[in-house]
């Protein structure tokens, strides 16, 4: 629904009926600012009178005062003119003043709104969407709203109030050179339809290239160590070359397209304000017209033109605005796989966890991840998973602590089914600890925190020292005010890991999911991390994704899955003594070992 394709996906071509729903969705959102865009849009009436009435007044001192010889006339019209050209600059700035403080909060609940509903999504959702993809939708997307709701609609609004009350005023003083006006007038409009139409595709082209783009940039960063570590920099390069070449290639169709309708429009303004000279002066010879009125006719043309040049870009303004809000109410909108059902309830503080019959797929017409699963882990006991890479292992896992939901089946805790859980009580009985724990810019204190903010600076000390490794952090400069920096880049691996081990002793769970938080240290820091890693199991239910021999032993049963089936349960004596899959693995993991 929010991947970005090679070209414009169809959906993305709203048509007039959902470009109106969505704006309607906007004004429904932008109801609280209402007072302050209703100025505005007074504003903007204002400065639109102010705009018509100069012409008139030209008008007024060429005929009532040089033509007449009148000095009081023409000082009248010139004194007038010139206080309403300053009224007309004066609401101006406050039209734009009004305008920007609507927009920008508008603009700053939507991205409030956006990102909520990005923190709540599943992991689902973030396997079917890439990171860059997600990040151009709060940036790129919400800047084309920005333009919308600061510039576009009110200027929409006022550019179509300026072309109705033009023709008005320019019927009045001349239903002749009205018609000489609207003999252009039509070419304007057919290749405004056109305009439409073309840079409609284009400038949502430049939006899908621009998220492309973002994609790119953001993986290159991210993987930035990956990349220098295989000296990958040059291919990489090329990679954002294409993409941001893509970009520009989207951007030269769109000013291309710009570029012949506009000189369009301005080649029509000077031809019809040539005709309304040529005629004009040959009417102003018949007394039909006066000097003034075509002098005014001239000035006004002014106030025609623009408007409909104006009204076809923000129409495309417009376009492009509702489709990355068609985008961005599409992640809004989106229901997260996991959510707390209306009748949910409090899971107990200990029990068994169950899992009945479980069978799951990532993506619907796949192969399941899981099939048929059937597993019964007691309060307190220590479950290895094992199997080959793809088996099965951490889909499991994964399931037990509500990541995601079965397709079928259930995985219940003390007789509740997860599903049936509140998500507070869920995320307190069972925690994840994942294989590399991320750490957020801040300090040693403040990320051991995050698994409960309202933790007193004594609750995190006394969750640190459990694990034995208070001292430790205690030893560094700034203890446990050091600054970590961005991803923990100031720390080593091994203390990252104490940090993500402090974080769920603080949480006090019942039942811990672990994706083998040694597996990556070296062996300065593994020692540390497993005597930390051994305290915070005690007395717990643990599921571990074994990668070790030496873990798997420790294990009061072992799991092995393979081929998305549980195939063995047993111990470590056990299994080995059936001679069957576990006995491979365990000779190959031996085997390693050794050399």
């Amino acid at each position: 629904m929010f991947g970005m394709g090679a070209g414009v996906a169809p959906e993305d071509q709203l048509d007039r009926s959902q470009t109106r729903r969505v704006l309607g969705r906007v004004l429904r959102m932008a109801y609280p600012f209402r007072h302050t865009a209703y100025v505005a849009l007074g504003c903007v009436v204002v400065t639109t009178a102010a705009t018509l009435a100069a012409p008139i007044l030209v008008r007024h001192g060429i005929d009532a005062g040089i033509r007449a010889g009148n000095i009081f006339e023409l000082n009248l019209s010139v004194g007038l003119y010139l206080a309403i050209t300053a009224l007309a600059y004066g609401f101006g700035r406050l039209q734009y003043v009004f305008l920007n403080r609507t927009g920008e909060a508008f603009l700053r609940e939507l991205r409030l709104k956006v990102f909520a509903a990005m923190q709540r999504q599943s992991m689902a959702f973030y396997d079917r969407n890439k990171a860059g993809v997600l990040v151009a939708r709060m940036t790129a997307d919400i800047e084309t709203m920005g333009e919308l709701i600061q510039w576009g609609l009110l200027q929409f609004l006022a550019s179509g109030f300026l072309v109705v009350l033009a023709f008005v005023v320019l019927f009045s003083l001349s239903w002749q050179l009205t018609l000489v006006v609207l003999i252009v007038f039509p070419v304007i409009v057919i290749a405004s339809v056109k305009f439409q139409r073309d840079s409609n595709i284009a400038y949502l082209s430049v939006r899908e290239r621009v998220g492309q783009n973002l994609g790119t940039l953001q993986e290159g960063i991210a993987a930035v160590r990956v990349i220098q570590a295989y000296a990958q920099e040059d291919h990489q390069i090329k990679r954002f070359e294409r993409s941001n070449r893509s970009l520009f290639d989207s951007h030269v169709r769109s000013i291309r397209i710009s570029t012949w309708y506009f000189g369009l429009v301005e080649f029509s303004g000077v031809v019809a304000a040539s005709l309304v000279v040529g005629i004009g002066g040959w009417l102003v010879h018949r007394d039909t017209v006066s000097l003034g009125t075509v002098v005014a006719f001239i000035l006004l043309l002014s106030s025609l033109f623009d408007p409909v040049q104006q009204l076809s870009q923000l129409y495309n303004g417009v376009q492009s605005a509702a489709a990355a809000l068609h985008k961005l109410y599409g992640i809004l909108d989106h229901k997260p796989e996991i959510d707390e059902a209306p009748d949910a309830v409090n899971l107990p503080t200990r029990g068994v966890l169950t899992v009945s019959d479980v069978t799951f797929t990532y993506q619907a017409g796949t192969q399941p991840a899981l099939q048929s699963a059937e597993l019964v882990v007691a309060d307190g006991e220590r479950i290895a998973l094992v199997g080959p890479t793809g088996a099965g292992k951490s889909t499991l896992a994964k399931l037990m602590a509500r990541l995601y939901d079965p397709s079928q089946g259930s995985v219940s805790y003390g007789g509740v089914d997860l599903r049936r859980a509140t998500l507070a009580s869920l995320r307190q009985r069972i925690v994840v600890v994942p294989q590399e724990g991320f750490l957020f810019n801040g300090t040693i204190r403040d990320n051991v925190r995050l698994a409960r903010v309202t933790a007193s600076d004594a609750e995190v000390e006394a969750a640190l020292s459990r694990l034995g490794i208070l001292d430790h952090f205690e030893r560094l400069p700034e203890g446990l005010d050091t600054e970590v920096r961005e991803r923990g880049s100031r720390l080593s691996a091994g203390e990252r890991q104490l940090v993500a081990l402090g974080r769920a002793a603080l949480v006090d769970p019942a039942v811990l999911v672990l994706d083998e938080a040694t597996s990556n240290l070296d062996p300065g820091t593994e020692a540390e991390v497993e005597a930390a890693l051994e305290r915070l199991m005690q007395g717990r239910t643990t599921i571990v994704v074994a990668h070790r021999l030496t873990t798997v032993q420790r294990a009061d049963r072992i799991v092995v899955v393979d081929k998305a089936r549980i195939v063995e349960v047993g111990s470590h004596v056990e299994l080995l003594a059936r001679g069957r899959k576990y006995a491979a693995l365990a000779r190959a993991w031996e085997k390693s070992h050794a050399l």
